[in-house]
């Protein structure tokens, strides 16, 4: 069996830290198991920042008239030849690369066209998806590409994220996508809202100076981004060092090319500013929950380069006691719904 493991890269940093664990702790795994495995790496940001030697082995491309963005590079990808097309997100860090391997024996079942390893509220989508290449290429191009549906609903129109489309197309042709296997909690850790804020900080910052701020206290998915950058940030400084850092300067936000830690996005400053603006009390419960959440998984990727939390200096972002009522309102409330 091949699995061509895929995955469309913008910012360098965070594409580093993120192939440190693919290369050992799956692909020794995948290997083992008896599958052949080709990595390709999509630059969709500028090359150059980029550098082979930290990503041995894998194939890196660049934005071309075969494929100018993600969306066309993952279509790209069915095209080559493999089995099993393994489509990870940049903010996904394997854990456990044998359980990721045991789950290529669901395609011993004919009928099973993909396995998605992080379930979803929606149908199985493209964020860390073993996907049986000869059945999805049977279905129309765009395969794999986010859309909307029911515009006429604007703005209440169904976004589907990528993947989510085929997903249901093959299910009901009576194929099988397996959502969500058993054990999955642990193995992998999610970081995906890491990437989207710091492209909207890229793509939008200049336009909108300080107001951009604003929106870490009005849009809970930026600020829970914002951490996650700050926690990513700090583990590749303790793995990495911070040569770009220590010579520049620090950054409000790493650039698309610049080897920098993954600080971006916002500044500590900024986000506790943010963070401190909030008022709306089951907004800043559900910020809380996720920020716990992201510094579980944090606690793996450290624990799996030997290192404790408390090498990584984190920097506060919350006060003690926001938390402290948040954590109290939100147990307070579990405990009314259990009674």
């Amino acid at each position: 069996m091949k699995v061509v493991l895929a995955a469309a890269h913008r910012y360098p940093d965070l594409a580093r830290l993120w192939f440190r664990f693919v290369a050992r702790d799956l692909l020794p795994a995948l290997r083992s198991a008896g599958a052949e495995v080709e990595v390709v790496l999509f630059r969709d940001t500028t090359p150059e920042g980029f550098e082979p030697r930290s990503f041995p082995g894998a194939t890196l491309l660049a934005p071309s008239f075969e494929a100018l963005d993600a969306v066309e590079f993952h279509e790209a990808a069915l095209e080559r030849p493999g089995d099993v097309l393994f489509l990870l997100d940049p903010g996904v860090f394997v854990l456990d690369g044998e359980w990721v391997a045991s789950l290529l024996g669901y395609f011993e079942d004919p009928t099973v066209a993909a396995v998605s390893l992080l379930p979803r509220a929606g149908p199985a989508g493209a964020f860390a998806l073993l996907a049986r290449r000869d059945v999805y290429r049977t279905l129309k191009a765009p395969v794999l590409a986010p859309s909307f549906e029911a515009l006429e609903r604007w703005p209440h129109a169904i976004y589907r994220q990528p993947g989510e489309r085929a997903a249901m197309a093959l299910r009901a042709r009576g194929k099988k996508v397996v959502d969500g296997p058993p054990g999955a909690s642990g193995r992998l850790a999610d970081f995906s809202g890491a990437t989207a804020i710091r492209i909207a900080r890229e793509l939008w910052g200049g336009l909108l100076g300080p107001r951009f701020e604003t929106l870490l206290a009005e849009r809970p998915d930026l600020a829970a981004g914002a951490y996650e950058n700050l926690l990513l940030g700090a583990l590749f400084r303790a793995v990495f060092g911070t040569p770009y850092a220590v010579s520049r300067g620090p950054m409000p936000f790493a650039g698309p090319g610049d080897d920098a830690h993954l600080s971006g996005s916002a500044t500590p400053e900024e986000l506790r500013t943010a963070l401190a603006a909030i008022r709306d009390r089951k907004a800043l419960q559900r910020l809380v929950a996720a920020f716990e959440g992201s510094n579980r998984a944090l606690t793996r990727l450290a624990e799996r380069e030997g290192l404790t939390r408390g090498a990584l200096h984190l920097p506060p972002v919350l006060p003690r006691a926001r938390i402290l009522r948040a954590r109290v309102r939100a147990a307070a409330k579990r405990l009314v719904r259990r009674n």
